[in-house]
């Protein structure tokens, strides 16, 4: 099998020659401090570092390293989203970011110098003092169908599909119940989840009238005749924290959440014959059949420390629901603070739960953060490689 083959079996629940790898995702990449570190340990040369998610501050992987790590997976990223490292954020009062496409504000201290700022969070939320459903329907919602952002996208989704035969997936074409709470900011959406859900459900409304657009647009801008190059749709929607849920599945996920976020993922499957990727950390168990019926193929990004997210237990209780994308070693834990060896172990470890009749990816758990040693890296991966065969 060839790359893409490998993976679309993967997820399709066919088992493949091989367990498909994975690096380079927005939530599946590498901190620029970790990246640098493990191109000198490797002695890798590039020419210019770039970020692909500047506000995650994660670095683009130069083809060399997906090479050496043999990766199955390319992501399709329109020029226009890629930032030099020497990106200059603005200043806005106390912090130092940049703004996004809906008015929020990511930001860190402005006292602070470039180099020690690991993260951007959203610090300006735009609709944080609205309270009613007019006020978010008069907001100034962005153009979806702005072609502006997709520079450079049909060139290198043709270079993908015609040039080579890595699985292709897009960035993030979606974010509805999430970005709520960048817009009110998170506690004051989750008090809003609560005592006037008819707000969250009018900013819903419009995130997916906006994602649809954008996705529509995405999508037209690399389609060739009646074929679209691509095989992967990534959507975020962060539903959980470490413990469980962030909300009653049954009381305020069912009925306000899921009919949107179900809307939206048929839609894009309505538009192309794609799989569709969903995000969302933490312990997810609760939602998993409600992913499975939203139509959501894989599941990202297995944050196996997490509760109820032991390998063995979810493949068996999950594994003919959903593909699992991620899962290779805890990013909190073992992966920054483990030996090499405790690396590979805990790899081979849930990979024998993970594989078994295909629906897995393996990947990183969420981005590869900053201290994490090269030694782990390339222990992780290298372990990955050496136990990916059927």
């Amino acid at each position: 099998m060839n790359s893409r083959e490998r993976v679309m079996a993967a997820l399709n629940h066919i088992q493949p020659d091989m367990v498909p790898l994975d690096l380079g995702g927005n939530q599946s990449g590498i901190h620029i401090i970790a990246y640098k570190r493990l191109l000198e340990f490797l002695e890798i040369e590039e020419t210019e570092v770039c970020y692909l998610d500047f506000i995650q501050q994660a670095a683009m992987p130069c083809e060399e390293l997906l090479e050496r790590f043999d990766i199955d997976v390319r992501w399709l990223r329109p020029s226009s989203s890629i930032m030099p490292e020497s990106f200059v954020p603005d200043v806005e009062g106390e912090h130092q970011g940049i703004w996004d496409q809906f008015g929020v504000f990511w930001g860190n201290s402005a006292e602070k110098d470039l180099e020690d700022v690991l993260y951007y969070d959203p610090v300006i939320h735009p609709l944080e003092d609205m309270k009613t459903e007019q006020e978010i329907r008069n907001y100034e919602w962005p153009n979806g169908t702005d072609k502006t952002p997709m520079k450079g996208l049909r060139k290198q989704a043709e270079f993908l599909r015609e040039k080579t035969d890595y699985a292709i997936a897009t960035p993030p074409l979606g974010c509805i119940y999430e970005y709520t709470t960048f817009l009110f900011g998170f506690s004051t959406a989750l008090k809003h989840l609560v005592r006037n859900p008819k707000l969250i459900v009018a900013t819903m409304e419009e995130l997916e009238k906006y994602w649809t657009d954008y996705a529509t647009t995405f999508l037209a801008e690399i389609k060739f005749g009646d074929e679209y190059y691509v095989d992967i749709v990534s959507n975020n929607g962060d539903l959980s924290e470490q413990s469980g849920p962030i909300m009653s599945p049954k009381r305020i996920y069912e009925p306000i959440i899921k009919p949107i976020e179900r809307k939206f993922s048929e839609t894009l499957h309505g538009i192309a014959d794609v799989k569709i990727n969903y995000h969302s950390c933490g312990s997810v168990p609760h939602f998993i059949p409600h992913f499975s019926e939203i139509g959501y193929d894989a599941l990202n990004p297995i944050q196996v420390g997490a509760n109820d997210m032991e390998p063995c237990s979810l493949k068996k209780r999950f594994g003919k629901m959903i593909a699992f994308w991620g899962g290779l070693c805890d990013t909190q834990s073992t992966l920054p603070f483990g030996t090499p060896e405790e690396v590979r172990e805990e790899v081979r470890r849930n990979m024998a739960c993970f594989k078994p009749g295909g629906g897995y990816i393996a990947s990183n758990i969420h981005n590869i953060t900053a201290e994490v040693p090269p030694e782990n890296i390339v222990a992780m991966f290298d372990a990955a490689r050496d136990s990916r065969h059927y």
